[in-house]
């Protein structure tokens, strides 16, 4: 949205948005850290010589080292070194993939680069007041207004508050670039800046905010249906001077268009949740299966193994929350009862649980054929059923895979996908709108979760 005339009182009543910390560029261009003498050991060799350290998105997301020209007489192996900045940043852990040789016009040189295999927090963690992250590849939603510096008011903040933790994400400047060029060229782009904060104001150090941002990843990845996280957060003081910067980045993989359950129009969906999800998160009984549930669910969501690898990788997830929804946490099944079950009636019993309708939406219409013709009576019935012709594939089975609709196994990946949102969901208690990614809908077009009707 862009400031006019119209609206004189939203200028005067938004906040400044969020600017980066770094000099960052078009997307899939590598972000600077460093640029200048570093010292490097290698065995018995030292070496001083100019060179930077940046993160490089391609072909896939590393912090790298690179020294254009080595002094003369220096012959750097294919293994491990150590480098020291001026400033004291000490990596232990660095390791060369390439070493270049040349003979030119000007006569010999070489060059050297590698990558940092290991977190480096520069130059050494310490209390701060908020860290500054940046967000790569998360989806553009519609929240707050904000201000940005050249004066146009666009409603793009959002907030998550959780455990004295506040989150804010502003989309970047330019927003409307780094759209277009992840959505017709994919690869990695900067999209949002992000502050952590306490609540209270009260000062923290690094080893604090890395879990929380750890959270952020997750839930984060969960929201997008893709993965994402916070990359080379830096830590300010009270009056805004940088105390650290940790160079490193959380799982990002190159921009994909994706359902989720996550409508753009409402950024409510996005902060609603976090709260019953930190809670989770927090809790040791728990957090394994959070996030391992929302693995399973990314990963089928990016048809990880097609859709019939995808098929599978979503009933494994539902498998793990029948065991520690229905058995360790609610129980429902006693551990012998859970083993007794077929896996279609564990299933059924956790959408039961959750408040899940069972029967087989008419939307998904190769599926209804199918589970027409094989009376397959709901949903739970309908995906182990599918399942079990991947998983198990006799010779009886293989005949049933080949009779099935090639339709009817893409509705249960959608069918399966859309039960995790909100087994999920309705465990971090939930109960707002979501995206129905079963329904066609427009963009803005929403229904209350099922269990809050």
């Amino acid at each position: 949205m862009q400031e006019n005339e119209a609206f004189p009182s939203l200028r005067l009543s938004s906040p400044d948005a969020l600017r980066p910390h770094i000099t960052i560029g078009p997307p899939g261009e590598p972000i600077v850290l460093h640029s200048g003498p570093i010292d490097f050991i290698q065995n018995v060799q030292r070496f001083r010589a100019d060179g930077r350290v940046c993160l490089a998105w391609l072909p896939t997301p590393q912090v790298r080292f690179e020294v254009p020209h080595l002094p003369n007489g220096v012959h750097p192996e294919l293994d491990g070194l150590s480098l020291q900045l001026d400033d004291g940043t000490a990596i232990s852990r660095g390791q060369v993939t390439a070493s270049n040789h040349r003979i030119g016009s000007e006569g010999y040189s070489a060059s050297l680069s590698g990558i940092v295999a290991e977190r480096v927090t520069r130059p050494a963690d310490g209390p701060v007041n908020h860290v500054l992250f940046l967000l790569p590849n998360f989806p553009f939603l519609i929240g707050k207004s904000v201000q940005y510096p050249e004066g146009s008011v666009r409603l793009s903040r959002l907030t998550l508050r959780s455990d004295g933790w506040i989150i804010t994400l502003d989309a970047v400047a330019d927003q409307k670039a780094v759209e277009e060029s992840l959505s017709t060229q994919s690869g990695f782009g900067i999209t949002h800046v992000g502050r952590l904060e306490r609540e209270a104001g009260t000062p923290f150090a690094a080893a604090e905010a890395l879990p929380v941002l750890d959270a952020l990843a997750c839930y984060g990845s969960f929201a997008a249906g893709r993965w994402t996280g916070p990359c080379l957060p830096t830590g300010f003081d009270a009056v805004g001077k940088q105390v650290w910067q940790i160079w490193d980045y959380f799982r990002t993989t190159p921009f994909r268009t994706c359902d989720s359950w996550l409508d753009s129009n409402h950024g409510e969906q996005f902060e609603d949740p976090f709260p019953g999800f930190m809670r989770l998160w927090l809790d040791k009984d728990w957090n394994d299966v959070i996030r391992t549930a929302i693995h399973w669910y990314v990963e089928a969501n990016a048809q990880s193994g097609s859709i019939e690898g995808s098929i599978v990788l979503t009933q494994t997830a539902f498998e793990l929350l029948v065991s520690s929804v229905l058995v360790e946490h609610h129980g429902w099944l006693s551990t012998g009862g859970h083993d007794n079950l077929a896996a279609a009636d564990r299933i059924r019993l956790l959408f039961l649980w959750a408040g899940i309708p069972t029967a087989v939406p008419a939307e998904l219409a190769d599926l209804t054929r199918q589970a027409k013709a094989d009376n397959w009576p709901d949903t739970a019935t309908a995906m182990t059923m599918i399942r079990n012709t991947i998983t198990h594939p006799t010779k009886k089975n293989r005949e049933k895979f080949g009779k099935h609709l090639n339709g009817a196994r893409t509705d249960a990946w959608r069918l399966g996908l859309w039960g995790l949102e909100l087994c999920l969901l309705r465990l971090f208690e939930y109960r707002g709108t979501y995206g129905n990614r079963i329904r066609p809908h427009w963009v803005g077009e929403i229904e209350t979760v099922p269990w809050a009707l």
